[in-house]
């Protein structure tokens, strides 16, 4: 019994040392932190690879179309 309680109290510490990290005032680096997260999430996310893909995709799509087309043309 004394052993339960005893682990009790430590759970109970432990659980209240966790909850008094959890602050939630903000200092100033995390509230810059949070303005560059913020900034990056509203930036355009297409850039020159994902632009590349794309036309790469197309060109794919592009190839498949004339390939079928020209499969049909020779089987008439």
């Amino acid at each position: 019994m004394r052993i339960f309680t005893k682990a009790t109290l430590a759970a109970i510490f432990s659980l209240s040392a966790l909850l008094v990290a959890c602050d939630s005032n903000d200092g100033p680096v995390e509230k810059a932190g949070e303005k560059v997260d913020e900034a990056v999430e509203s930036m355009d996310p297409q850039g020159p690879m994902e632009e590349m893909g794309e036309d790469l995709d197309n060109a794919a799509e592009s190839a498949k179309e004339s390939m079928e087309s020209m499969k049909d043309a020779a089987e008439q």
